[in-house]
């Protein structure tokens, strides 16, 4: 038995301690306590969590110990698109139109409000 690191945070796990995750693609991930089993379930990034080691290389901090394998990367950098700029033009002149309505119809019915109440009494 070897010493593993956690694959979310980085911390040594030594045997008899942690948790084991295996895929069905055989890939194996190790987890020092269920915080870090938990956030790596929710595909949360470790890279913007203060106590992880990720995010302490990468604010400079405790360079000696840190150890930083390409899968912490590689899941966050595939999720990249490129869009494109006139579908992007169409949304925001939608939504442009559609919050002028809502305005439109927010003072049609304060006004039907007042008349209505006007009438009844």
């Amino acid at each position: 038995m070897d010493i593993q690191n956690c694959s979310f945070c980085g911390i040594k796990i030594y045997p008899g301690h942690g948790s084991l995750f295996i895929k069905n693609n055989l890939k194996f991930y190790y987890f020092c306590r269920s915080k870090c089993r938990k956030l790596f379930h929710l595909k949360k990034n470790p890279l913007f969590f203060p106590w992880t080691l990720l995010n302490r290389q990468y604010r400079g901090i405790d360079l000696k110990e840190v150890i930083i394998e390409a899968s912490f990367f590689r899941n966050f950098s595939e999720n990249i698109r490129n869009y494109n700029n006139k579908i992007i033009s169409n949304i925001i002149y939608e939504m442009k139109r559609v919050k002028k309505q809502n305005l439109k119809r927010n003072i049609d019915y304060k006004i039907f409000k007042k008349t209505k109440t006007k009438t009844v009494v």
